[in-house]
C-alpha cells in the first residue's frame, strides 16, 4: 500500500481499539521508518492498539493519515540526545501544549537509548520517562492504561516522573522474547532491508560507548527465534542484521545460512578478526559490496586507553583480507578528542590511514567524529575538548589521496554533550527560548556542563542507575591511564561490572 507516496508493506493487521496510540520519532520520516526502536515499539502496540507512527516532517499517521493532536498517547522513541529539541518542537508545531503540568491530553511517554541515559531535560514536558528497554517496561504501561496516571509506577525501578527523579534500567534477560524486529517494509526507507536485532549490547566494553555500557549485559537472539521472525519477510529482499556485534553471534554460522533466501546479507557491524575469513566470503558471496569497521583510532596506545586492545598490524592483516575477497567499499569509524590524546597519536592515525590506503584498492570512506563524554561510561565526567584543541588536532589530520573523509561538527558535539548532561533546567531553558526568544547561554551555564568535571558529577544523570558498578567505572578510569585493559564480557563467568548479579528484579524474565 501506499501512504503519501510512501510505499509500505505491514506485517501486521490493523487493530482498531478504545484508544488512539501514536509512536512519535523525532527525526525525519526516511530516519522514523527506518529505526528498528520504532518498529519494536509498533509490533508490542499494534499487536492490542489502534497504533500509528509519526515523524517531525510528518505529522499525520503514516498508516492512518489522522492527526498527531488526536491520539491519547504518544509513545516517543528518542536515541539520539539533540532530538529532544525536536521533540518539544513537534508538540508546539502540532499546537500540543508542550507543559506537562497544562496539558491533559495526549499522555506523553518517553523511552529510548538517550533517555535511558539521562531523561531529565524532558521531564517539564513528559508524564512518564523510561529507562530501559521496551519489552521489559511496556507491558506494564499497557496493562495501566484505562486508569493511566504517573502516580501508578511510583513503585516501578525503571520510571521517571515529577514525582520520582530516581530510577534503575531494566531490560529483557531473554531475547526470545524479542520484538525487535521489522514491522513493516518500505523500498523508500534509508535502509532498504528487513531489519532484525540478533545482538545486545556488545562485550568489549569500550570505555567510551553508551552503546555497550547502558545495554549491558550481552544477549544474543537464539537462532530459532530468528528463524521465526524472518519467516514473513519475502525473499528476495535484503537483511540487514543489527546489533553491537553481530558476528560475535555464538550461532552466526547458522543465522548466515537461514538467511539464504535473502539477496544481500547486511550486518551492521563487523569485527575487526583475521580468523573471520569463511563468513567474510559467505556474506560477499550473498552480494555485501561494504564493509564498515571501527579502530577508533590509529594509535596503539590510545586504543588501550580505551579498551579497544587490537594492533594495527592486525587491523591491516584484515583490511588486506577485505581486498582479496574484493569488497568494493570500506568505511572506517575513527575519534578525535578522546582522553589523553596527544598529536602523536594523530599523526600515528594519518600513517595508518595511508597504509590503509595502499592495501584496499576500492573506496574508502573515513568518518572522525568527535569524542563526547556519556553518562553511565567510564568516561561520563570528562570534559569536552576545547574548540582551540579541536582545531590543533583538526590541523594535524592529514588524508590521504583517494580517502574521502568526513568530519564531526564541533557545535554539534556541544549540543549532544549539553542534551546527555543538563537537567530539567535545560528543558525550561529551551522552552523560554523558543516561545520568548530567549538566548540559552543567558539560561544556563553551558560552559560548566560541557568543561567542567565536578559540574557533571552533580549533573542529575548520576541519579539514573544503569546497574553498572560504580566502582567498576572508576577501577576503568584508573585502568585507562595506564593503558591496561579489560577482557571481554562473558555474563556466564564474570561478574566485573555487577550487572549479571543485581538480583531478579532487574530484569524482566517472560
Amino acid at each position: 500500500m501506499k501512504n503519501n507516496d510512501i510505499e509500505i508493506r505491514w506485517y501486521s493487521e490493523f487493530v482498531h481499539s478504545k484508544y488512539k496510540l501514536g509512536i512519535v520519532f523525532p527525526d525525519s520520516l526516511n530516519n522514523a521508518i527506518s529505526n528498528l526502536a520504532v518498529h519494536t515499539l509498533y509490533r508490542i502496540l499494534s499487536a492490542e492498539f489502534y497504533t500509528d507512527i509519526f515523524s517531525k516532517d510528518k505529522l499525520t499517521g503514516l498508516r492512518t493519515g489522522l492527526k498527531i493532536q488526536d491520539f491519547d498517547f504518544l509513545f516517543f522513541s528518542i536515541d539520539y540526545e539533540p532530538n529532544y529539541l525536536d521533540a518539544i518542537q513537534i508538540l508546539l508545531k502540532s499546537g500540543i501544549e508542550p507543559l506537562r503540568e497544562k496539558r491533559n491530553r495526549p499522555i506523553l511517554i518517553g523511552g529510548g537509548a538517550a533517555i535511558s541515559s539521562n531523561p531529565f531535560p524532558l521531564l517539564p514536558f513528559f508524564d512518564l520517562l523510561c529507562i530501559g528497554e521496551a519489552e521489559a517496561i511496556l507491558p506494564q504501561i499497557i496493562s495501566d492504561l484505562e486508569s493511566f496516571s504517573p502516580e501508578n509506577f511510583k513503585e516501578r525501578p525503571w520510571a521517571v516522573t515529577d514525582e520520582k527523579r530516581t530510577a534503575r534500567r531494566v531490560f529483557l534477560s531473554d531475547l526470545n522474547y524479542s520484538n525487535s524486529f521489522i514491522a513493516f517494509y518500505s523500498p523508500t526507507a534509508t535502509f532498504k532491508m528487513n531489519l532484525v536485532e540478533v545482538s545486545r549490547s556488545c562485550p568489549n566494553k569500550c570505555r567510551f560507548c553508551l552503546l555497550s555500557y547502558n545495554h549491558l549485559p550481552p544477549r544474543w537472539l537464539p537462532i530459532r527465534r530468528y528463524e521465526e521472525m524472518i519467516k514473513e519477510f519475502p525473499e528476495g529482499t535484503d537483511i540487514g542484521l543489527v546489533g553491537g556485534s553481530v558476528l560475535d553471534h555464538p550461532e552466526i554460522e547458522g543465522i548466515l545460512d537461514l538467511s539464504k533466501k535473502f539477496k544481500t546479507i547486511n550486518p551492521s557491524s563487523i569485527k575487526i578478526n583475521t580468523n573471520s575469513v569463511q563468513m567474510l566470503e559467505k556474506l560477499r558471496k550473498s552480494g555485501l559490496n561494504s564493509v564498515t569497521i571501527a579502530p577508533e583510532t590509529g594509535s596503539e596506545t590510545l586504543r588501550k586507553v580505551i579498551n579497544k586492545d587490537i594492533k594495527n598490524e592486525e587491523i591491516l592483516e584484515f583490511i588486506k583480507i577485505l581486498n582479496e575477497i574484493k569488497f568494493k567499499n570500506l568505511k572506517l569509524y575513527l575519534m578525535i578528542g578522546l582522553p589523553f590524546e596527544t598529536i602523536y597519536d594523530i599523526i600515528e592515525t594519518n600513517d595508518f590511514l595511508r597504509k590503509t590506503r595502499e592495501l584496499f584498492k576500492g573506496s574508502i570512506e573515513v568518518t572522525f567524529s568527535i569524542f563526547v563524554p556519556k553518562p553511565h561510561t567510564p568516561f561520563q565526567y570528562f570534559p569536552l575538548l576545547s574548540k582551540k584543541e579541536f582545531n590543533e588536532k583538526m590541523n594535524k589530520i592529514k588524508i590521504p589521496p583517494g580517502i574521502k573523509a568526513h568530519f564531526g561538527n564541533y557545535r554539534g558535539a556541544t549540543k549532544q554533550l549539553l542534551f546527555s548532561r543538563a537537567g530539567e533546567e535545560l528543558g525550561n531553558a529551551i522552552y523560554e527560548n523558543i516561545t520568548n526568544k530567549k538566548p540559552l547561554e543567558t539560561l544556563i551555564d553551558i560552559e560548566s556542563i560541557l568543561y567542567d568535571e565536578e559540574t557533571a558529577k552533580r549533573m542529575p544523570f548520576n541519579l539514573i542507575d544503569s546497574g553498572v558498578n560504580i566502582d567498576f567505572l572508576k577501577g576503568e578510569i584508573n585502568k585507562s591511564k595506564s593503558g591496561k585493559t579489560t577482557p571481554r564480557c562473558v555474563p556466564s563467568k564474570c561478574n566485573l561490572c555487577g550487572i549479571c548479579n543485581q538480583g531478579p528484579n532487574n530484569s524482566r524474565k517472560v
